[in-house]
């Protein structure tokens, strides 16, 4: 009987589980750690725009001149409904167009008549990249837009050798999607008709496609006509949000962020641009070299990739809506393109020289493989920055801060506290799901008159605390209008640093004081005693207001007062200090209270000390005590 030996998998097998494995590898990519990060502001505002109905959707888009159309908002709508409402479902809609867009971009190397192993190469580079992760991650349309511009490339070539009705469908359907999902998908669009009209004008052969193309594209048109007569004010009065970079400026910030994306230090500017400009250069000589096929490859991919960059850079020149998010649909022939040098220059010249016989091939293939692994280090390490680094996060501490509005207006009548906003964020909203009203300051703008106003009526109306959470919103209040009105009516008591957040606390006067004949040895006496809340509950801000007197030639001006929380044990737990206010008036005192503060009874206490004095600094009652007791307060617990 002969012998039974082992065999290992052919490489025809490899080729084939490749792209399974790649799949794999860029779903678990963008699903680890999918909810770690908070939401951002645009992804609350996602959230909220797809909570309406459709006819709503669309009203609301309308209305408020939304710049973006209202295919995810209709979609999301559809998947919140199944999956839930938490961040990790929020997300997960993207991950799915993440994956496809790894898929459709091996279909469309294929179509190109790449290799496997280039179709694989470029496949591999989309499922690492961290600029398709990020997106792939963010609950924005971005994602959902590469995936059916992909799509709608790929319909495309497919159509065209024997343009049949099926593909010409699929493509319209797909290319009518991605219209309403991004509206810069129009720039994927026009680089296929330009791809279409560019090869007829050099092949005469080819000009009856021209205009079935051009037919196609009039019926996509038409179908489109309706949306576009509604919102094309929209598009031509939108101010952008972005900026207007120089020519080399987006160069080498959409080279670089395509590369590695914006989890890397940015010192030198120009390296990974540099590097990536390379690979895009050595992948077009690759192509070039590659008879008629190759070359009408290229040109294809080069119009993929530039008509996108020069259209929205040329945008931004007129008003400022540059930004990197929105070169989302060029990234697939930058992958293409690098794949296509890396068989090219390695794997092919393997095959045609023997290294050992030239030198010259040893180096060069030695220097593109050490610029590769240069770029896929600098993935992996931006990946780790994205996962792990908080200096790379995309928020700021949503949760920190929601947590700590919960305590502060805890034991608070709901109609004696208000949230403020100097920015009109829906993110705060999504995580803070407590009952205090909340308002943006100023209600427009800029808009210092209608904010003191809004001041002005929650004074009238009763509320004894305002806490203002504090947010840089140069495009909304640059000059601090949201202190500057509630300064007018309320008193700043207290300011908390949560997660990066200034956290100002503001109070009204009492509208009575608790009368008290309380006298210092120094001549200063205690009238009147006010505190909020009568019930404490842990992390919540008790706020005492002390009414003095100080008439007496006895007064240094050195004198402080200490306002002290002390448990059953006499213990001090929380305090606040601050000089003693040389006249008849009175005085707001803010005591932080732990987060982890026990439940029990606990003696509010008062005093006055001279920190100028050696020895014994308080100064002690005419009773002859050293403190007065104000009040016995409860903690609840949690």
């Amino acid at each position: 009987m002969p012998r039974q030996t082992s065999r290992s998998p052919s490489p025809s097998l490899l080729l084939s589980l490749s792209p399974c494995l790649l799949l794999f590898l860029a779903f678990a990519l963008r699903v680890y750690r999918l909810d770690y990060q908070e939401l951002r502001g645009d992804e609350a505002f996602g959230y909220f725009f797809s909570l309406r109905s459709f006819h709503e959707i669309v009203q609301s888009t309308l209305a408020l001149k939304e710049p973006h159309p209202v295919a995810s908002y209709f979609l999301e709508h559809l998947w919140l409904n199944w999956a839930g409402q938490s961040e990790f479902a929020l997300r997960f809609m993207n991950v799915w167009f993440g994956t496809l867009a790894v898929a459709l971009i091996y279909r469309l190397g294929r179509r190109l008549d790449f290799t496997p192993f280039t179709a694989c190469l470029a496949a591999f580079l989309l499922a690492l990249s961290p600029y398709a992760i990020w997106h792939s991650q963010d609950a924005r349309m971005y994602s959902m837009s590469l995936a059916l511009t992909l799509a709608s490339t790929w319909l495309a070539i497919e159509w065209l050798p024997r343009q049949r009705w099926p593909q010409a469908v699929a493509y319209l359907a797909v290319s009518w999607l991605a219209l309403h999902t991004h509206y810069f998908s129009v720039f994927v669009l026009a680089a296929q008709t330009i791809f279409i009209v560019s090869r007829a004008l050099i092949s005469p052969r080819l000009r009856f496609t021209v205009f079935n193309w051009l037919t196609l594209q009039g019926v996509l048109a038409a179908f489109y006509l309706p949306w576009f007569t509604q919102i094309s004010g929209i598009l031509t009065n939108y101010g952008g949000n972005g900026d207007s970079p120089e020519w080399l400026a987006m160069l080498r910030r959409s080279l670089s962020v395509f590369a590695v994306g914006e989890s890397l230090p940015t010192n030198p500017p120009w390296l990974w641009a540099t590097l990536a400009a390379l690979f895009l250069g050595l992948g077009g000589y690759a192509l070039w070299q590659n008879a008629e096929t190759g070359r009408r490859a290229l040109w294809l991919l080069m119009l993929y990739l530039l008509v996108p960059l020069l259209a929205t850079w040329y945008g931004a020149q007129q008003r400022p809506i540059f930004n990197e998010r929105y070169l989302i649909a060029a990234v697939p022939p930058f992958y293409l393109l690098i794949a296509a040098a890396i068989k090219r220059l390695t794997i092919d010249d393997l095959r045609l020289t023997r290294l050992g016989e030239n030198l010259r091939f040893r180096l060069w293939h030695m220097g593109v493989g050490i610029l590769f692994l240069t770029l896929i280090t600098g993935d992996i390490f931006a990946l780790n920055n994205y996962y792990h680094n908080p200096v790379y996060s995309k928020t700021r501490g949503w949760r920190a801060l929601a947590t700590t509005l919960q305590q502060l207006t805890a034991s608070l009548p709901a109609g004696q506290v208000r949230i403020t906003q100097n920015f009109p964020d829906p993110t705060l909203w999504y995580y803070y799901r407590g009952p205090v009203e909340h308002l943006v300051l100023p209600p427009a703008a800029h808009d210092l008159a209608g904010a003191r106003k809004s001041v002005a009526e929650l004074q009238a109306a009763g509320v004894q605390r305002v806490i203002l959470p504090v947010q840089p919103a140069p495009n909304w209040d640059d000059r601090n209008v949201a202190a500057t009105a509630l300064d007018t009516h309320y008193g700043l008591i207290k300011e908390i640093p949560v997660n990066g957040w200034p956290v100002q606390i503001y109070t009204a006067a009492p509208a009575s004081f608790m009368p008290r004949h309380d006298e210092f040895r120094n001549g200063v006496s205690l009238t009147g005693a006010a505190f909020q809340p009568q019930t404490l509950t842990p992390g919540n801000l008790l706020v005492v207001q002390l009414a003095w007197q100080a008439l007496s030639p006895k007064i240094t001006g050195t004198e402080k007062v200490f306002v002290q929380l002390l448990n059953s044990s006499g213990q001090l737990v929380a305090q606040d200090d601050r000089p003693l206010a040389a006249q008849s008036a009175f005085a707001v005192y803010g005591i932080l209270l732990p987060a982890d503060l026990p439940a029990g009874d606990y003696r509010l206490i008062a005093g006055l000390y001279d920190p100028a004095q050696t020895g014994a600094p308080r100064v002690h009652t005419n009773g002859g005590t050293d403190f007065v007791e104000i009040a016995t307060l409860q903690v609840a617990t949690k």
